[in-house]
């Protein structure tokens, strides 16, 4: 596969299925109630994967149930509606090579627009002394070896990996070849003469666990996909907030979605799947389709049991610990300082955006923390939390001091209907789970952008949702 590859659209599969492909519908048992009917399928998640899922199969004639643990429908698709500026604490970005993504965008009306501009630079904090990006290869300061002098804090990782990138096309990270890359990143980085400070620095914007637990392979990967996706130009946004996708993805459907659904059991007799949930209800169906984070999943009983090396998968698999926060500022303090509004630092705070109005003024602030402080930070209360950004951010700026509102925390470890943000690979786990990891068990698919091949994020959820119900079709 070569960069001018183009995923499939929605419609060009399906025509290809022809009008004559015959109808999937099971019969109704005859009672009363969504619980009591059989279904064709029942799809457990109602973020996008299950979504794109559920309107492929519907176009096909076949019935299908969506089980939703949460009050929401989007998964990790997440508009803080209840924020000024109505900021994502999710996916966000929608690639020009997001085919799947696009088509169904398209389909549904929904708008795009370009990522707003926010004020140029990044500020970069590190021991307590303050810097900008403009000024970081020539500071004083500067910790890094000559030949890394350059590359600023955020995107050392990306500058450290091999170029060209190993992988020559974006499915190779599976074969058998690239496992050879399969080891800890920090073996790489030992060779670039890798030492404490480089490591600390990738550590604060990796996605990831750390340098030691995580698979250079899994590295690889991102950056083919990212290389991918940036030679295809800029990325856009959906008008009004990514979860306007999901919820016209929702509202299109003719299948019910069922809210508050928490599935505690899948198991199979006979010919057909029955779907139990934590409030007694059950749904039947001759397939079914899991979306469900891997974190989440653990907690569902198969039966019979998946295979053991996929069940040790999905025992196995991390998730990336991740807690967003937003603030806003009364006044500017920004100018006060002379440095940009966005940063990266060091600290617990780690990553701080400044999200830009239509007018480029900011609007609001959005805060990153990943990994161990993450995890750190969530043990905090809610008061303790606040007062931590707050401090933090009027010690490394003190212009700010006083001025700053902080709205959100939303914590992706927390919230229970995820245990994290996305999934990322430990050293040897793609070599050991790679044909495993979303294998069909007994009529049972799986998806998710944990599941995918060729993209990440959104378009990897779409991907997901596609093969999944591609396997039903038969396609």
């Amino acid at each position: 596969m070569s960069n001018n590859f183009k995923f499939p659209s929605r419609r060009q599969v399906l025509a290809g299925l022809g009008a004559g492909a015959s109808s999937l519908a099971l019969a109704s048992c005859g009672q009363t109630g969504e619980s009591s009917k059989k279904y064709d399928t029942i799809v457990i998640g109602a973020g996008l994967s299950g979504l794109h899922a559920a309107r492929l199969l519907e176009d096909e004639g076949s019935s299908v149930v969506i089980l939703e643990s949460s009050m929401r429908t989007g998964g990790r698709i997440f508009t803080m509606d209840d924020v000024p500026s109505k900021p994502d604490a999710g996916g966000m970005e929608i690639g020009q090579m997001y085919a799947r993504a696009r088509s169904t965008i398209a389909d549904l009306n929904i708008e795009l627009s370009a990522f707003p501009s926010s004020p140029p630079g990044m500020m970069i904090n590190y021991g307590d002394l303050n810097t900008t990006m403009s000024e970081w290869a020539t500071w004083q300061h500067n910790p890094l070896p000559e030949a890394l002098k350059k590359i600023p804090p955020f995107a050392l990782l990306r500058g450290a990996m091999p170029k060209p990138n190993p992988l020559a096309e974006l499915d190779s990270w599976l074969e058998k070849d690239a496992q050879q890359f399969d080891v800890p990143l920090s073996d790489y980085l030992k060779n670039l003469g890798d030492n404490d400070v480089i490591r600390n620095m990738i550590n604060v914007s990796l996605q990831g666990d750390s340098v030691d637990h995580i698979s250079m392979l899994g590295e690889l990967r991102k950056g083919r996909v990212g290389q991918f996706e940036r030679s295809n130009g800029p990325s856009e946004m959906i008008v009004g907030g990514a979860s306007r996708l999901p919820e016209a993805m929702a509202e299109s459907l003719k299948s019910s979605i069922m809210h508050g659904k928490r599935v505690t059991q899948i198991k199979r007799s006979g010919n057909i799947s029955i779907v139990t949930c934590d409030d007694g209800s059950e749904y039947s169906a001759e397939h079914v389709i899991c979306t469900v984070p891997y974190a989440v999943l653990q907690n569902i009983k198969i039966d019979p049991p998946l295979p053991a090396l996929q069940q040790q998968a999905i025992n196995e698999i991390p998730y990336l610990p991740a807690t967003a926060f937003y603030f806003t500022s009364s006044e500017p303090y920004w100018q006060s300082d002379g440095l940009p509004p966005t940063m990266w630092t060091n600290s617990v705070i780690e990553r701080v955006f400044a999200l830009a109005s239509a007018d480029t003024s900011v609007a609001i602030f959005w805060g990153l923390i990943n990994g161990n402080n993450a995890l750190a930070f969530d043990k905090l209360s809610r008061a303790d939390q606040e007062q931590t950004i707050l401090s933090e951010m009027a010690r490394i700026r003190p212009a700010c001091t006083g001025k700053l509102t902080v709205h959100k925390i939303h914590s992706w470890t927390a919230y229970p209907h995820n245990k994290g943000v996305w999934a990322y690979w430990k050293p040897g786990q793609i070599t050991k789970f790679g044909e495993v990891y979303r294998s069909t068990h007994q009529n049972i698919h799986f998806a998710g952008e944990h599941t995918s091949t060729f993209a990440a994020g959104i378009e990897g959820a779409f991907e997901s949702g596609e093969r999944a119900a591609f396997e039903i079709l038969g396609v």
